[in-house]
């Protein structure tokens, strides 16, 4: 399998990407009413405006061939009521379910080494992961073992450390 990673497209991703993300619902069914209409409209508006600036949300699209393997997306602007440090937040981590689990291991240790790498190239010292999953124990434990602090689904880490998980990249200051 070739994997291939790029930023979502507009002209190109956006169907796949409704289309994947469709089986969510039921994760927040009875409690959100989602809108497939909304969820493109959001999906094609992040896709055109990454294009002019990456430095807002990132929407990234992993692909063998034509085949939509997974995407991630990721904000900036989250913060606690506790601390003035900015956190980026992950929106997605979706990959198809129907994959070899060692293949989504992979695409979601890609997907974490590109949110560290984007909040480190757009400054922001912390970044979260969380899981809308009824079971996001897998999930959680590829963010525990990449450094991250995990408290139920939620998973945190100062963008710097993240960046020692990162292969091939040597931090010595």
């Amino acid at each position: 399998m070739e994997i291939e990673w790029a930023l979502a497209h507009p002209l190109h991703d956006v169907e796949d990407i409704v289309e994947m993300a469709d089986g969510f619902g039921g994760e927040v069914e009875g409690i959100l009413t989602t809108s497939r209409a909304i969820f493109r409209k959001n999906v094609t508006m992040t896709s055109a405006y990454q294009q002019f600036d990456r430095s807002r949300e990132f929407l990234a699209v992993a692909r063998d061939g034509d085949k939509l393997l997974g995407f991630c997306w990721f904000d900036r602007g989250g913060y606690t009521t506790y601390s003035t440090e900015e956190i980026s937040n992950a929106k997605f981590h979706h990959v198809d379910l129907g994959l070899p689990v060692k293949t989504r291991v992979r695409l979601i240790n890609a997907m974490i080494d590109q949110h560290i790498l984007w909040a480190y190239q757009n400054g922001v010292p912390v970044v979260c992961s969380t899981s809308i999953r009824g079971d996001h124990r897998g999930f959680m434990k590829i963010h525990e073992k990449r450094g991250f602090t995990v408290n139920g689904s939620y998973g945190w880490l100062r963008t710097k450390d993240g960046l020692n998980g990162i292969k091939g990249i040597n931090l010595t200051n």
